[in-house]
């Protein structure tokens, strides 16, 4: 009997030890002194005897939680607001009607929240993107625990999916060149069918980023769900088309510029040598990309106005004539009259169709300037060439004429809009000056004159 007294009697004791050294721990917070409360609960709980005492790993929490708040330097060297976080999660493991943490409203959580919010806030301002990732993840894990808890503070609860917070911890990582890391966060907002247009892009951001890993399923999967949360179909159509070719765009920039630099044609002809086949690959995979997507979208104005000027670009940006110009041109008309069958009153088509005639005039002309004899033979090329002539100025002032009549009818016009007009002017003094009309010769230079 007497031993059984003497053993309750010394549990007595320490426990009144274990309330004193918590109430030293007390003391120091309500004077301030953080860093030696820190000390004191470290000591405590570096007993493993006190590790089973839940009120210390609460204090624990508001211990470091305040040194947290207070670093706003960062010269802490110990990750203070974690473990503020482990040691609350700890002491509602041991106290299951955690009756500390609920006399305040589990307050210690929610400021956690709002530090790390905050903070991350701050640095992703500042473009610090590697902090402002680490600061929201950890906001988010907070945010998770205390919703699953269900707790609430004042009034307030998180919302069941916080858009706000997923957006912008996935940005982070996502400018912290993490990409597979930010892919999970936008996952969430993109399922969850959000119809604020400023998801639109991550729509987008996901269809690239599995495009990019050959993954079929989930790049179909996500371009699916922005078409129908999104109907922009010129929109997902030129996402769908994405940069084929990218690989060598930077290469044929480098050595492009090192042909700008090179002052001997025997430095530049090595450069060519290896720029030469690189433009051909690229021309090759984005052409063979617009003949796969004009097959699935036949229809689509926008792919066959971009795939026209492509054509008409690679047809006749050239130093010397190439060996299938003549296949070229007749790509480039062909894919030129599909537009316009699409958009008859398309002004960019109809320019870019005027001057793809223009083009066909100067070879004309260049081969009439070419028959240099007097031969009856010569003389029937030239006539025969003149008579062509005549037909292809004839389809000039056709959508030349288009052109500057839809230019005419805007009230305002951009400087390159304005530049494209004065062109189709030009083509209609020409126009009229070889068909010997010398009153619309004069109309039309008169207005080539106000074309400013």
């Amino acid at each position: 009997m007497r031993k059984l007294l003497m053993t309750t009697l010394l549990a007595i004791s320490f426990s009144g030890l274990f309330a004193q050294k918590l109430e030293e721990v007390q003391e120091k917070i309500s004077k301030g002194k953080y860093d030696e409360a820190k000390e004191k609960i470290d000591k405590f709980l570096a007993d493993p005897k006190n590790q089973g005492n839940a009120n210390a790993w609460y204090y624990k929490g508001k211990v470091y939680s305040e040194l947290a708040r207070q670093d706003s330097t960062g010269k802490l060297t110990y990750d203070a607001s974690g473990e503020a976080f482990n040691a609350f999660k700890k002491y509602q493991d041991m106290d299951k009607k955690n009756v500390l943490m609920l006399l305040e409203q589990n307050v210690g959580l929610f400021q956690l929240y709002d530090l790390h919010y905050n903070q991350g806030i701050k640095s992703y301002n500042k473009k610090d993107y590697v902090t402002a990732y680490d600061k929201m993840k950890k906001a988010m894990d907070l945010e998770e625990y205390i919703a699953k808890k269900g707790y609430v503070y004042n009034g307030f609860s998180f919302p069941a999916l916080d858009t706000q917070l997923i957006n912008l911890t996935g940005s982070s990582a996502y400018l912290a060149k993490k990409e597979s890391e930010a892919i999970p966060y936008f996952e969430k907002l993109a399922d969850a069918k959000l119809k604020d247009k400023e998801y639109r892009e991550i729509y987008a951001l996901l269809v690239e980023y599995y495009s990019k890993q050959n993954d079929v399923a989930k790049a179909d999967k996500y371009l699916a769900m922005g078409k129908q949360m999104f109907p922009d179909n010129d929109y997902w159509i030129g996402l769908e088309f994405g940069e084929p070719g990218k690989q060598y765009k930077a290469d044929i920039e480098k050595m492009k510029a090192s042909l700008e630099n090179a002052s001997t044609e025997a430095d530049k002809k090595p450069i060519r040598a290896q720029l030469t086949p690189l433009e051909d690959k690229l021309t090759s995979e984005r052409f063979s990309r617009y003949d796969y997507m004009l097959q699935k979208y036949p229809d689509n104005y926008a792919l066959w106005m971009d795939y026209s000027i492509e054509l008409f670009n690679y047809t006749y940006t050239f130093e010397k004539k190439p060996a299938d110009y003549t296949s070229r041109q007749a790509k480039t008309e062909a894919a030129l009259q599909s537009t316009l069958k699409l958009k008859p009153n398309s002004t960019l088509a109809n320019y870019v169709m005027a001057q793809h005639v223009y083009n066909q005039i100067y070879d004309m002309e260049e081969s009439l300037r070419n028959v240099k004899g007097a031969t009856a033979a010569d003389l029937a090329k030239k006539k025969d060439i003149n008579a062509k002539l005549d037909k292809k100025y004839d389809e000039l002032l056709t959508y030349a004429q288009k052109t500057y009549d839809l230019y005419a009818a805007e009230t305002s016009l951009k400087t390159q809009d304005k530049m494209n007009m004065r062109k189709m002017t030009e083509a209609l003094v020409d126009y009229y000056n070889r068909k010997k009309m010398p009153e619309k010769e004069a109309f039309y230079k008169d207005k080539l004159k106000k074309v400013q």
